[in-house]
């Protein structure tokens, strides 16, 4: 096959699988027979009539930044920018810098933000990667301005409390999913740590006491003591695992499993996990609500922002933030319990008759 040449299958409507071939990736498709003279031919021809890209246009500087920028960011960021880079390329991708550089350009940059109002959050995304964009274009100095800096939000900040889980919703998900999906979510539950760190678990980090592990983010080194509830679990899959490979050490297995006995994989659980969400009452919760949820939890039972820390991995500053700006900003629990535990103490330092 010729170097550069793009294949892609398709399944046709009488159930036949056809492939077809294309001078490059998204370039036009090649009609000839592969592996005839027709076929290089065209390929050849198509490729000394394609028009090679401005270096100085919005389309070449996506193709920097997604070569060079984007594969420094986390995997989690990578699949939530590429989608939004995809668009900007496709809608302003001829635009030369000249003209991102003119006074104006915002106006019709923020034109473009702006047909996706009906979904605010979006829209900020989509912003927030068009400015990284630029920002990346003027430290290279490969723009002279950025016009897309500022902006503010159209998604209202707001208070975070009404996507804690609750225990009915954790509950009904737990009793509607199957195992290797409850396994995850009662993790979550109990240790508050990421959806990437939680798969890459292997029962090396257990104990039969504690969680230890060291995390993706920061690498930070983080204990968490394991409740009863999570014990029982663990033991048993445990021991099941132990029997399934006799003699051998299961310390490099991991914990979590998909249906077929195998690691997850990240994009592999993310479809599992949403396929069973959708299939419950519970809307507008993510998997990584969940640790936002043992922040509060843990600080409703008592627990110090200091001892939450040590065991969510995050900063005391993190931690106080979280549950100030944005999960406890308006927690009616816990204004309760501030009027109870004065009720408490002034029946305690009431004189009696």
């Amino acid at each position: 096959m010729l170097k550069g040449v793009h294949s892609s299958k398709k399944t046709l409507a009488n159930g036949k699988v056809e492939r077809y071939y294309y001078a490059w990736k998204n370039g036009p498709r090649i009609k000839a027979q592969p592996g005839t003279d027709e076929f290089a031919q065209e390929y050849y021809r198509l490729v000394n009539e394609r028009k090679p890209r401005s270096h100085e246009t919005v389309g070449a500087l996506v193709e920097i930044y997604s070569l060079k920028q984007l594969p420094t960011l986390s995997a989690a960021t990578q699949r939530s920018y590429r989608p939004f880079l995809n668009k900007i390329e496709k809608k302003f991708g001829s635009m030369p810098f000249a003209a991102v550089e003119e006074l104006g350009s915002r106006q019709e940059f923020e034109n473009w933000r702006d047909t996706m109002v009906d979904r605010p959050r979006t829209a900020d995304l989509a912003w927030t990667v068009l400015k990284l964009l630029f920002s990346y274009a003027t430290e290279k100095e490969m723009l002279k301005r950025n016009p897309c800096l500022g902006g503010g939000r159209m998604a209202k900040a707001g208070t975070r409390k009404d996507i804690i889980w609750t225990d009915e919703e954790i509950a009904a998900l737990s009793a509607s999913a199957p195992q290797q999906i409850a396994d995850a979510l009662l993790l979550a539950q109990w240790t508050g740590q990421r959806q990437g760190d939680l798969l890459a678990l292997s029962w090396a980090n257990y104990d039969g006491t504690h969680i230890r592990l060291k995390q993706s983010k920061g690498g930070r080194r983080v204990t968490v003591k394991v409740s009863s509830e999570l014990k029982d679990v663990l033991d048993a899959r445990r021991a099941v695992v132990a029997s399934e490979n006799s003699g051998m050490d299961i310390s490099d297995l991991p914990i979590l499993t998909n249906s077929r006995g195998e690691r997850w994989t990240s994009d592999g659980f993310r479809t599992s996990w949403g396929k069973v969400v959708a299939k419950t009452s519970v809307k507008g919760k993510t998997f990584h609500d969940l640790r936002g949820t043992f922040i509060t939890s843990a600080r409703r039972a008592g627990a110090s922002i200091d001892d939450i820390a040590m065991a969510t991995g995050h900063s005391t500053k993190e931690v106080r933030s979280v549950l100030e700006t944005h999960y406890m900003a308006d927690d009616e629990q816990v204004r309760d319990a501030v009027i109870i535990k004065m009720e408490r103490n002034s029946r305690r330092t009431k004189p009696s008759n």
